[in-house]
């Protein structure tokens, strides 16, 4: 089993069907018990996004990618991808059967070379289930409150932030419902109906399931979410 880091890209890219591979992981990771892929950013889910635009992201290095390779297969993925004024990590996949804890390792890799060059980090993890949360929590990252998307598909997704500001987590305040890096996530009338859904939906299970049918939270961030929803509604 070896690790292909952001700097040897080319490694990836001699692996045999490299962008079929990284878009069936995606596609794999994101499927439910119902056989359809729920991913909310479906062109990762395509061989040709990755064989053409993540390409070009890698060339200009506005992404960056730690990989996991057994014997030729990609079995995770994760990556650093650049913002406006920050680097996101996200792209968090991996094999049903990969290795325990090999997403874990592959952000452990990416946080060192963030952390040699000095940046701004924001992680986005859905209410989907906790895992990402307990991985954010392990990496030393900071709770920064929530977020919410539009539905897609007709399948409603919820944002935890993370980021790694040194600073206290993200204390709960009227009008405001997130503030990753120093950036508040205001309040907006077309948010109080989900805000409500959720607050009947949270539970402290890892949870897993696609499309996700509750609002999972680590049990020690449940009543601060909480907070969060009754300053708001």
């Amino acid at each position: 089993m070896k690790m292909i880091t952001a700097h040897a890209i080319s490694e990836v890219c001699s692996l045999p069907r490299w962008p079929e591979q990284l878009a069936d992981l995606t596609r794999e990771a994101w499927t439910g018990h119902d056989g359809k892929c729920y991913f909310p950013y479906r062109p990762l889910t395509e061989p040709m996004y990755w064989a053409t635009e993540v390409l070009d992201q890698w060339a200009r290095k506005t992404m960056k990618s730690w990989i996991l390779v057994d014997e030729g297969s990609i079995i995770a993925h994760v990556a650093m991808v650049l913002k406006e004024g920050y680097w996101e990590l996200g792209r968090w996949v991996a094999l049903k059967d990969a290795p325990r804890g090999a997403v874990h390792g592959l952000c452990e890799k990416a946080m060192e070379w963030t952390r040699h060059h000095n940046l701004a980090i924001q992680v986005e993890c859905t209410q989907a289930h906790s895992s990402s949360q307990y991985i954010c929590e392990r990496l030393g990252l900071r709770f920064a409150g929530l977020g919410i998307l539009a539905a897609i598909e007709g399948v409603a997704w919820d944002i935890i932030y993370y980021d790694n500001l040194e600073t206290l987590d993200f204390i709960p305040k009227p009008g405001i419902i997130g503030e990753p890096l120093r950036r508040p996530v205001k309040m907006k009338e077309e948010f109080r109906s989900r805000l409500i859904a959720v607050s009947e939906i949270i539970t402290t299970t890892r949870g897993g399931d696609l499309p996700p049918q509750h609002f999972h939270i680590l049990p020690h961030r449940e009543e601060t979410v909480r907070q969060i929803i009754r300053m708001q509604i």
